[in-house]
């Protein structure tokens, strides 16, 4: 409802057709959070909810919630409390994106600082944050690392986020206003979050290799996604951000060029999208148990398609595009590097996006296809025989 209504919003908002309404129901403007305030607050509804699931999940009898209660604040902090934090928190982020709540305030500083907290803080320190502990936890769930390394790591992922998380949204706050000293503080503080997450991924692809010695490796496919999301992260997130363009010199030209958008696109999808999926084969994975097969083939092509696809971004459209607009800003500055006269000259480049979202959207339809199947034998048996499942993979027991 949110999704429809926010994008009809924003056309129709533009458009004019809500008139006086527009701040409510049309697009407010801000980049990356244009929807009107009243689907902001039904958004933010979503995420309490989704908040409340999750402490329903980790502590499902009101016994474990005050066990877990009390652990919490005799300082025995497990990764259970830091998982449900990060949920904590990134509800709570999103609302500094409604600031003020029923009208627009009118310095644009102002604004665009509060903007940067839900922009930048929900990449940089919430969603990588919730990627840590989910992550850390999967891992831990699967026999790949133990609980005490797992939580030692997102103890100091949380340090390092929470530092350089909130320091780091200063190198965009020089571009709303804010004193020149935000763009050094801002851009090298803003990477150093992807260390904890790579040093836990090595353990767990050492203790793999040990366990696939001896006995089978059930969770495969969710460990190759999990372990894709955190390459991603390192090179998305670290690399293409903090070491390509975090320089203070270069972030200073670059801001708001393709190299952005390179380094946005492959940390966004690469480590937080891969990491998703891959709790979603870690849950089937789960449900499965010994029950019926659980073939991995459609899901592994589906993650090389959408890493294939990724790279030919890359390759294709974000360097191709993004190192002459980095000339072009130290030539003639930042408004020529972004405007339809320096777009013309890169006409070929901006098609040359269309391969990699070709392949990456084959990539997707495998992996939906995927998903049918594997929740085939979960159907109503009159569902199974809609999509032409074998009749016996609807049994009692499957169904149960």
């Amino acid at each position: 409802m949110i999704v429809l209504g926010a994008i009809a919003g924003d056309y129709l908002g533009i458009m004019g057709y809500f008139g006086k309404d527009w701040f409510w129901f049309g697009n407010q403007g801000l980049s990356y959070i244009q929807l009107g305030r009243a689907w902001q607050i039904g958004f933010f509804a979503g995420l309490v909810f989704w908040s409340i699931l999750v402490l329903r999940a980790l502590w499902p009898t009101g016994a474990a919630l005050w066990r877990a209660t009390r652990q919490f604040w005799t300082g025995r902090i497990r990764l259970e409390h830091l998982i449900w934090a990060a949920t904590i928190n990134i509800a709570g982020l999103y609302v500094f994106g409604m600031i003020p709540l029923t009208g627009i305030e009118k310095s644009f500083t102002i604004t665009d600082f509060w903007r940067w907290w839900v922009v930048h803080l929900w990449v940089e320190q919430s969603f990588e944050f919730f990627a840590a502990a989910i992550s850390a936890y999967l891992l831990m769930a699967v026999g790949l690392v133990s609980r005490r390394l797992a939580e030692r790591a997102v103890y100091l992922e949380a340090i390092l986020i929470f530092l350089g998380g909130v320091i780091g949204t200063g190198h965009h706050l020089y571009w709303a206003g804010e004193p020149g000293l935000w763009v050094p503080m801002g851009t090298m503080f803003s990477f150093i979050e992807v260390l904890p997450l790579v040093l836990l991924i090595i353990e767990a692809i050492h203790q793999r290799q040990l366990i696939r010695e001896t006995q089978q490796f059930k969770y495969g496919l969710a460990y190759t996604y999990v372990i894709g999301a955190a390459f991603w992260n390192f090179v998305g997130a670290g690399v293409f951000g903090g070491g390509t363009l975090n320089a203070p010199l270069v972030n200073y030209y670059e801001h708001g060029t393709f190299l952005t958008l390179n380094h946005a696109h492959t940390a966004l999808f690469g480590a937080f999208g891969l990491l998703g999926i891959g709790l979603v084969y870690f849950c089937l994975r789960y449900i499965a148990g010994d029950r019926y097969p659980f073939a991995e083939r459609l899901g592994l092509a589906a993650f090389w398609l959408y890493n294939v696809g990724l790279v030919m971004w890359i390759a294709f459209n974000f360097f191709p595009v993004g190192w002459p607009q980095l000339a072009a800003v130290y030539e003639h500055g930042l408004a020529f590097a972004r405007s339809q006269e320096f777009y013309n000259r890169t006409l070929f480049w901006q098609w040359m996006r269309l391969p990699g979202d070709v392949v990456f959207a084959i990539g997707a339809l495998l992996m939906a296809w995927d998903f049918v199947l594997k929740l085939r034998p979960l159907l109503p048996p009159t569902l199974v025989r809609m999509i032409g499942a074998p009749a016996a993979a609807a049994g009692p027991t499957a169904r149960s």
